[in-house]
C-alpha cells in the first residue's frame, strides 16, 4: 500500500487540507502533517520541511513498537498504542507515532486509525488552539475507545462465571484464556501510556499551561482503565478458581460413584469366587440341588441392594 501525506493548516480562519507541496513557505499557525502507511521516502520528504530525529524515524519504520516518549531539543516523539477488539474479546492494537513541535504536529500510522479520523473531521477546531490541542484530542478519543473494550471483556467474564457455576466445560476455559490474554494486552499498552501522558503534561516547551489539565484528564481516564483492568484480572483469576473447583468436584463425584460400584461388587466377587471353586464336598447350598443357583444369585442381589440402601442412608450416593 502506497504512503499518503495529508497536511492540514488554518489560513484566514479556514481549514486547508492538501499535500505537502501545497503547504505555504511561511506559516502563521499550527500545522498537522498526517502520514498514512509511512515509508522511508515519505519521512525524507517531511523531514525536509520539519526536521525529524533519525532514531525516531527508524522506530516509526519498524512496526510494532512499545509505548514510549522521547524529548528532543526542538520536539517530542512518542509512540502510542490504541487497542481495539476483533472477534469478541480478541485484541489488536493500532500504533500511532507522533512528533510534537511548538507549532507543528506530525503523525504516522497504518491505515484505519479511527480516533485520528474522527479528530480530522473537526481539525479546524483543534488546530486553531494549537498542535498540542490536536494531539490531546487524538489521545482523548483513543482512550475513550478503550472503555467499550474493557466493558465487553467484563461482560464476557460475568457470563463465563455464571456458566461455570452451572457446569464448567472445556470451551469455557478457552474463552476464559482469551479474555485473560486480552487483559494482559490492555495492561501492556495502558500502563506505560499513563507515564507518557504525565510526561507530556509537564512539557512546558510544547504544551501550553491551559492544556495541562486536559492532558491530566486523559491520564485520569487511563488510571480508570488500569484500575478496571486490575479488577477484571482478579475476576478472571476467580473464574479460573471456579473452573478448577468445578472440575475437581466433578472428578470427586465420579470417583465416589466408581468407588461405590467397586465396593458393591467386592462381596459379590467374593461369593462368585467361592462358588467357582472346584471343591463340592461340604458346600452349601449343595451343588446337586436344583435350587442352589437361584439362592446364590438371590444372595448377591440382596447383598448389593442392602449396600445401596446403606450408602443412600449415609448420603454417600
Amino acid at each position: 500500500m502506497s504512503s499518503r501525506i495529508t497536511v492540514r493548516w488554518v489560513k484566514d480562519g479556514q481549514l486547508k487540507s492538501d499535500g505537502l507541496e501545497s503547504l505555504p513557505a511561511e506559516l502563521t499557525g499550527p500545522v498537522w502533517v498526517d502520514i498514512t502507511d509511512p515509508d522511508e521516502e515519505t519521512f525524507g520528504r517531511v523531514s525536509e520541511r520539519f526536521p525529524l530525529p533519525p532514531l525516531a524515524v527508524e522506530d516509526c519504520l519498524h512496526f510494532p513498537q512499545r509505548p514510549k516518549y522521547d524529548v528532543y531539543p526542538d520536539l517530542t516523539f512518542l509512540i502510542w498504542l490504541a487497542p481495539y477488539a476483533i472477534d469478541g474479546v480478541r485484541l489488536e492494537t493500532h500504533e500511532l507515532d507522533v512528533f510534537l513541535g511548538e507549532e507543528h504536529l506530525v503523525t504516522a500510522h497504518q491505515d484505519g486509525f479511527e480516533p485520528l479520523d474522527r479528530v480530522a473531521e473537526s481539525a479546524n477546531e483543534f488546530l486553531r488552539r494549537g498542535a498540542e490541542w490536536t494531539l490531546h484530542a487524538i489521545l482523548d478519543e483513543s482512550v475513550d475507545d478503550i472503555f467499550p473494550v474493557v466493558e465487553h471483556i467484563a461482560d464476557e467474564l460475568e457470563d463465563l462465571e455464571d456458566l461455570m457455576l452451572q457446569g464448567a466445560r472445556q470451551e469455557h476455559l478457552q474463552r476464559l484464556f482469551a479474555a485473560k490474554r486480552s487483559l494482559i494486552q490492555l495492561h501492556k499498552a495502558v500502563a506505560p501510556e499513563r507515564d507518557i501522558v504525565r510526561g507530556l503534561a509537564r512539557l512546558e516547551a510544547f504544551v501550553e499551561p491551559d492544556a495541562y489539565m486536559y492532558f491530566q484528564d486523559v491520564g485520569d481516564h487511563l488510571a480508570r482503565v488500569q484500575d478496571s483492568i486490575e479488577t477484571y484480572r482478579d475476576m478472571a483469576n476467580g473464574s479460573m478458581d471456579i473452573y478448577l473447583s468445578s472440575q475437581s468436584n466433578r472428578m470427586n463425584l465420579i470417583m465416589k460413584q466408581l468407588t461405590i460400584i467397586a465396593t458393591i461388587f467386592m462381596p459379590l466377587t467374593l461369593l462368585s469366587g467361592i462358588y467357582g471353586m472346584n471343591l463340592l464336598r461340604g458346600m452349601w447350598p449343595p451343588a446337586e440341588a436344583a435350587w442352589s443357583f437361584p439362592v446364590v444369585i438371590g444372595s448377591m442381589v440382596f447383598i448389593g441392594g442392602a449396600m445401596l440402601w446403606y450408602f443412600r442412608r449415609r448420603d454417600w450416593w
